[in-house]
């Protein structure tokens, strides 16, 4: 009976050992920690400016395809990043401020893409003061490539009257913004050419263009030198070598 007790008495002990160490080392372990007590947080609110725009957009393409812009109210500055292939001459817009905040001019009022002084708002709040904006428009149109008539070497020449096939890279197809002209060498327009038919091949960036009048009306020198000049919405470009017209 004896023997029995002393084969268990070992590990009773062993194992009461471990839950007093266990339970003095939880104690310990709590007197280590120390409850600090944070700084309190002090939230600071500032009024926003009441002079300020909220939201401007362009709603030409509809108010679901709106474009919005990008404002910034530091710099008092709209800037709209507008696709060429809209060839808008002018932009609507909707335009958001704070309430009691009035802006001129009014937001019906329409912007002209190709305004030869900037476009600017004013805004006043219900305590008088006021902000102007300026409207900076950049449009998104891809560099307008020609490929040259004529080289170093060989003068082109195109009989008046005749028609003009103009291929590139880059054309908006539309007749309305892309345009054709005979410039002098100081880049004077001499003659605009007309569209040929339905000419404008999309695919191929190639398009037609005829004098547009009878041979007698047309007011370009033979066997002078010419350039042809490009516009296309918001780019123009020159070739570099010149064509010659014959009658």
């Amino acid at each position: 009976m004896n023997t029995r007790i002393n084969k268990f008495k070992t590990p009773l002990l062993f194992t009461a050992f471990a839950l007093v160490s266990l339970f003095t080392s939880c104690d310990n372990e709590e007197e280590r920690w120390t409850d600090v007590k944070e700084d309190a947080t002090t939230e600071i609110i500032t009024d926003r400016d009441a002079r300020r725009i909220v939201s401007f957009k362009v709603t030409n393409p509809g108010e679901n395809q709106a474009i919005y812009s990008a404002v910034n109210n530091l710099d008092r500055t709209i800037t709209v990043y507008l696709p060429s292939y809209y060839e808008y001459e002018y932009l609507e817009t909707s335009i958001v401020v704070p309430e009691k905040t009035t802006i001129s001019p009014a937001a019906t009022e329409l912007i002209p893409v190709f305004g030869k002084t900037p476009f600017l708002y004013t805004t006043k709040s219900a305590d008088g003061s006021t902000a102007v904006y300026t409207v900076k428009i950049v449009i998104q149109q891809p560099q307008l490539i020609l490929k040259e008539l004529s080289t170093e070497t060989s003068t082109f020449t195109v009989q008046a009257g005749g028609i003009l096939n103009v291929t590139g890279e880059n054309f908006i197809p539309s007749y309305e913004v892309t345009k054709l002209f005979a410039v002098d060498a100081q880049g004077n327009k001499k003659w605009q050419f007309k569209q040929y038919n339905d000419g404008l091949d999309i695919f191929n960036f190639s398009i037609k263009y005829v004098f547009g009048t009878a041979v007698s009306d047309i007011t370009l020198e033979p066997n002078t030198d010419y350039w042809l000049l490009m516009e296309s919405y918001n780019l123009s470009v020159k070739m570099k070598y010149p064509i010659r017209i014959t009658k």
